[in-house]
């Protein structure tokens, strides 16, 4: 701590000599209808190669400004622009706050934003910012999900219709970070991993950085996920309420004193409109986001954030009873403080928790798995920025992980408990070289307790400036994860996570990442990303167990093999805004493969996962005020599979014979490929003079048989193979009221 009132002394001193020699103008840019901040939203100066981009707190600065009189710009996506004559001397620190008013109708934009202007300062590649409006204008199966929405961009694969797991440019669903208001989220998925856990409604901007990420990120291998909740209106009572096919949910947000509030909950209903036809389904999630916010003064701002969701199924009956209760409880205190306009600090103290309960009884004799995870964090991010072509980040972040996995087998409990303190600081660099050039270096310091791991993760990207419209960008980035995860094929409740120990090392991974942009500024933009991954002591859960192996007290090792990996590729996304139609169109191409000590006879395999090439396509079109369609498409190349080679009996003890598959080479063999369309239409109206949105969307508009997964039906003679298929065709429909 003294270390750091030091150094925030000696920026103070700096800044207050810079201010001698030229002037500043700061402030903050928020929309003007509810005061929620505008995130990553545009400011320059008018002709001229000066200017920033918005913060998560719509906070920004431009610093060193010679003496004159300036034309400041702001622009955000489906915003209008507003410009500003403002004079300033060689002494000023003029204080500009921004309100900016939406252009678009409500729910007409469905674009995504991949490029900031030619002006801002930070290089971040392989990033896609998706605003709360677009979540919900993407064909789905009965609700929008943000996990199904974030599948549709190029780099993003997933295993089925049945699985919201994220696999990006190759890496797991462990391998990505997932925040929520600054928080991890560790297992955010409900309905065995159909949906993901978030509620869009509640959600006000989400990032995707797909890798190559900066140093205020780290402990995973493989992306980001940083989704932040809305903060409130903060003039004026406004709520949505929803009805689909699957559930019931409301937003309501509001202003108090001098601040905001937020409070969104959903709850399935299948449960009890089961009983109305006669029937049991005894299954039901539902979840809730709050937000408060308090501005203190205009140097102050901070915020309270919960979360809650869970899953229950309570399925018995007079000899079997099963009962499965899991879900995620966060919370988010986070305060933001000027120290002077060019001085930004945001710290945040947070918690996470994930718990699973399996309870499993028949005959009498009980079955059960626990898994807990706690992670209780304090982190602290600070920004100067000296100049309008400088600025450095720098910040710290400590963790304490306790995690619980715990066995009861017949009349026995085992026990395993593990716990251990995560910290890390990182610096970073962000300088303009030239008008045409930005070098952004940083340097990110990890360390854990349980193995006492300290790894040091260099990363570094570079953006040349060709002109207005096109720009090339260079990244390379090391990274390092210090948790695992034992993944339940088909049964996302039932992932455990276990941390590294002395017997296991922290995965790495290396990204290199090379970027060309074009953008013309009105009717399309296209990026395209080629990457390359090299991953060291990936894990590989071990489902096979020695006699003499106890599962109490169990080491990593005994848990996962250990090996290695690369994905490489590229990725091809065209964002359009032309002929009435507005969306995106994505290609992927990429090769992922696996080769682990012990397992698949050590030899270089392809996980489930890898898909060699794979097609999206969003777009929307307005018929009229009123009316609107879209479509989603999708084409993914076949998954690849195990196919069996032979099949042999074995007598078990009992005196009865048992065929058995012999399995070849692992995932040597493709599925069929897999291609989907989804079509939506949207009537908005009004319904007691209140304005309400209909809609009506069909899933899997042409039937097709999708193949999840073959299963060998080793009881007939000769044996066949039977295809299990994936959604069919399905409408679904639904009412949204606003008030």
């Amino acid at each position: 701590m003294r270390f750091i009132k030091r150094l925030n002394l000696t920026l103070l001193i700096l800044l207050q000599a810079s201010a001698l020699f030229a002037g500043t103008i700061h402030g903050f840019v928020r929309e003007k209808d509810s005061r929620e901040p505008v995130i990553s939203g545009n400011v320059w100066i008018k002709d001229a190669a000066i200017g920033t981009t918005t913060n998560m707190k719509g906070y920004y600065v431009l610093s060193s400004l010679p003496p004159g009189t300036y034309e400041v710009c702001f622009q955000y996506i489906s915003f209008k622009t507003v410009i500003i004559k403002q004079t300033i001397s060689e002494t000023d620190d003029i204080e500009l706050n921004v309100l900016l008013e939406q252009e678009a109708i409500a729910g007409e934009e469905i674009e995504v934003t991949a490029e900031r202007d030619m002006r801002e300062l930070d290089v971040k590649p392989s990033r896609i910012n998706v605003q709360a409006i677009q979540l919900r204008s993407i064909p789905q199966l009965a609700e929008a999900d943000l996990f199904r929405s974030i599948q549709m961009l190029p780099g993003v694969a997933t295993l089925s219709d049945f699985s919201a797991g994220l696999y990006i440019r190759g890496g797991s669903p462990d391998q990505n970070l997932i925040l929520l208001d600054q928080i991890d989220v560790y297992n955010p998925n409900h309905m065995f991993g159909f949906f993901s856990t978030f509620n869009t409604d509640a959600i006000k901007s989400v990032e995707l950085l797909k890798g190559g990420y900066p140093a205020d990120y780290g402990g995973r291998l493989s992306s980001v996920l940083n989704v932040v909740n809305k903060e409130g209106n903060r003039k004026e009572f406004k709520g949505v309420a929803r009805l689909t096919l699957l559930s019931a949910s409301s937003t309501l947000e509001g202003p108090w004193k001098k601040g905001s509030w937020m409070i969104s909950g959903r709850r399935t209903y299948l449960d009890l409109a089961s009983k109305m036809v006669d029937l049991d389904l005894p299954y039901y999630f539902y979840d809730g986001h709050a937000k408060i916010n308090y501005d203190i003064d205009k140097n102050n701002q901070t915020s309270v954030s919960f979360y809650i969701g869970n899953d229950i199924l309570d399925l018995s009956d007079d000899e079997t009873a099963i009962k499965l209760d899991w879900g995620n409880k966060t919370f988010s205190t986070q305060w933001t403080h000027l120290f002077s306009s060019k001085l930004f600090s945001h710290f945040v103290f947070a918690g996470s928790s994930f718990e699973s309960d399996t309870e499993v009884e028949f005959d009498e004799v009980k079955f059960g798995i626990f898994n807990k995870v706690v992670d209780l964090a304090l982190k602290g991010s600070l920004t100067y920025t000296p100049s309008t072509s400088h600025s450095m980040d720098f910040g710290f972040e400590s963790k304490y992980l306790d995690f619980d996995l715990n066995y009861n087998i017949i009349d026995t409990k085992y026990l395993n408990s593990y716990n251990g303190f995560y910290g890390s600081l990182y610096f970073q660099d962000n300088y303009r070289i030239s008008p045409l050039m930005i070098l952004q270096s940083g340097l990110r310091v990890d360390h854990y307790s349980d193995g006492n791991y300290t790894r040091v993760d260099p990363r570094i990207s570079i953006k040349r400036i060709l002109n207005n419209r096109i720009n090339l960008t260079f990244s390379y980035g090391r990274y390092h994860q210090f948790l695992n995860l034992v993944q339940q094929k088909g049964m996302s409740f039932a992932d455990m996570w276990f941390p590294v120990d002395a017997t296991f090392e922290p995965g790495k991974a290396d990204h290199y990442i090379l970027g060309f942009n074009y953008d013309n500024k009105s009717t399309f933009s296209i990026n395209v990303e080629g990457y390359y991954k090299n991953y060291k002591n990936i894990a590989e859960y071990r489902t096979f167990r020695g006699a003499d192996e106890s599962l109490d007290n169990q080491t990593a090792a005994q848990n996962f093999y250990c090996g290695k990996g690369e994905a490489y590729g590229g990725d091809v996304y065209i964002r359009n805004d032309i002929w009435g139609l507005k969306g995106w169109i994505g290609y992927s191409l990429g090769w992922t493969k696996k080769q682990i000590e012990g397992y698949n006879f050590d030899k270089e395999y392809y996980p489930t996962y890898d898909r060699r090439h794979t097609i999206t396509a969003i777009q929307d079109y307005r018929i009229s005020e009123n009316w609107r369609i879209n479509f989603a498409f999708k084409y993914g190349s076949g998954q690849p599979y195990t196919e069996a080679t032979a099949l042999y009996a074995e007598m078990d003890p009992a005196g009865r014979v048992n065929c058995e598959a012999l399995e070849g080479e692992k995932n040597f063999y493709r599925l069929p490929a897999y291609h989907r369309l989804d079509i939506g239409v949207f009537w908005n109206t009004n319904l007691f003079k209140l304005p309400v949105e209909i809609f009506v969307q069909a899933v899997n508009v042409y039937n097709h048989d999708n193949v999840w997964f073959r299963q060998y039906q080793l009881y007939n003679n000769p044996a066949t193979v039977k295809d299990f298929t994936m959604i069919p065709f399905i409408p679904t429909g639904g009412i949204s009221v606003y008030f």
